[in-house]
C-alpha cells in the first residue's frame, strides 16, 4: 500500500466521526496513485445483486481514464468481498476495498456511504466523486456524463433515478402508478417553477438519490463531507450544497436502475417506501413534492431574493414548507391543476 495513503486512511479511520467506532477486518489496496476520479460504493451482502453492478461499472469506466473504485463492505456474512476482488482482478481495475463492521451507532448506509466518499477523496483529492449503489447499476456513459457536468462547472450532479423494469413489474401496478404520477408532477412543478422564476433560480426541487451522485472534491470538503442522518444522506448532501451557494443540477435519466425490493434494508429507504406504496390504499409520495399554492409562494421568494441579490436557493429554503408529505391523491388533484395552468400559459403565449 502506498505509504501516503496508508497514513490518510488511519488518519480518515480516527476521525471523530469513526473514531473507536469501526473494526477494520482486511484492507484490499490496489490503488497506488493519485486519480481524476473515485467512485465510490458501500456494499452490505449484497452478492445477489452485485455482479451487475459491477459489470455495469466497468463498461461504463472504459471511456474516461484515471479512474479508481472505492468499496466499503460494512458487517458482511456473504461473498461480497470475494466477488469484487475476482471482479477487480480480472478487469486490471484500480480499487481500493475495505472490509469492517461499525458500532451499532453508525452501522447505517449513511455512515458507510460517508466512509467510502472520504477514502474516494483521498484518492481523488484534486478531483472528482461518485457513488452509486450495490443493488444499483448505471447506464454505459454515467462516468462520462457526470465527468462532463462536473466540467462545465457544476458542483453537484444527482439524476432521476428510475427502478429496475423488470423488478417492478412484478410489484402491485400501484408501485407504479404512484412512481409514475409523482413524476409527472415533479416535472409539471419544474415548467411551472421556472415559468414562475423566469427560468433563473434553477430547479424547485432536486431528485437526490444515493444509486448515483457525482461531486466535485474541492466541493465535498467545503461543506464538511457526507451528512450522516440516520437515513437519507443524499437528499442532506444536495441541501448543504445549495445552503452553500453551489451549483446542483439533476439529469432525468443518465440510465441508472435501482432495485425494486420490497426487502427494506434501512428504515425510511427505498424498501420500506415501495413497501407503503404496495400495501397502503394512499400512501405518501416524495417529501419534495409541494401543493402548487406552496410553490407559487417559493417562486415569488426567489424572485424577490433576486432582486436583492440574496441567494434564491436560500430563500426558497426559508419559505414555506409543507407539514407533511402528500398523499397520491392529492399529487393527483395537483398533477390536474398543474396541467391546466400549463396549458393557460401556453394559451397566453399563442
Amino acid at each position: 500500500m502506498n505509504d501516503a495513503h496508508s497514513q490518510n486512511i488511519n488518519k480518515i479511520l480516527a476521525s471523530k466521526m469513526f473514531a473507536e467506532k469501526v473494526n477494520v477486518a482486511r484492507i484490499h489496496s490496489h490503488a497506488p496513485d493519485l486519480y481524476a476520479h473515485a467512485i465510490a460504493v458501500p456494499v452490505r451482502d449484497e452478492e445477489e445483486l452485485l455482479p451487475r453492478m459491477l459489470n455495469s461499472l466497468l463498461v461504463a469506466m472504459r471511456g474516461s481514464t484515471g479512474g479508481a473504485l472505492v468499496f466499503v463492505i460494512n458487517d458482511t456474512r456473504d461473498r461480497s468481498a470475494a466477488i469484487i476482488e475476482t471482479a477487480m482482478r480480472n478487469a486490471g481495475q484500480s480499487y481500493l476495498m475495505v472490509e469492517l463492521s461499525l458500532a451499532a451507532s453508525i452501522r447505517d448506509a449513511p455512515h458507510a456511504r460517508r466512509l467510502a466518499l472520504d477514502l474516494a477523496a483521498m484518492l481523488a483529492p484534486e478531483g472528482k466523486l461518485l457513488t452509486t449503489d450495490a443493488d444499483s447499476y448505471v447506464g454505459p456513459d454515467w462516468v462520462a456524463s457526470r465527468l462532463q457536468s462536473l466540467s462545465t462547472g457544476n458542483d453537484l450532479v444527482c439524476e432521476d433515478v428510475h427502478l429496475d423494469d423488470d423488478e417492478l413489474s412484478l410489484l402491485p401496478p400501484q408501485v407504479r402508478a404512484v412512481g409514475d404520477a409523482e413524476r409527472a408532477y415533479f416535472e409539471a412543478s419544474d415548467r411551472l417553477w421556472r415559468s414562475w422564476t423566469g427560468g433563473e433560480a434553477g430547479s424547485f426541487a432536486y431528485r437526490a438519490s444515493g444509486a448515483s451522485l457525482a461531486i466535485r472534491s474541492t466541493a465535498y470538503r467545503a461543506i464538511g463531507g457526507l451528512p450522516t442522518p440516520p437515513v437519507g444522506e443524499d437528499v442532506a448532501l444536495c441541501a448543504a450544497m445549495l445552503a452553500a451557494g453551489m451549483r446542483v443540477v439533476t439529469s432525468n435519466d443518465g440510465g441508472t436502475r435501482t432495485s425494486a425490493r420490497l426487502q427494506a434494508r434501512a428504515e425510511g429507504g427505498c424498501g420500506a417506501c415501495l413497501t407503503s406504496r404496495a400495501l397502503a390504499n394512499d400512501p405518501p409520495c416524495d417529501a419534495a413534492l409541494v401543493p402548487l399554492s406552496i410553490l407559487r409562494e417559493r417562486a415569488a421568494l426567489a424572485r424577490g431574493a433576486r432582486l436583492t441579490g440574496a441567494s434564491a436557493n436560500s430563500a426558497i429554503w426559508r419559505g414555506q414548507k409543507a407539514d407533511r408529505a402528500m398523499l397520491y391523491s392529492e399529487v393527483l388533484v395537483e398533477l390536474e391543476r398543474a396541467r391546466t395552468l400549463e396549458q393557460a400559459l401556453v394559451d397566453v403565449d399563442a
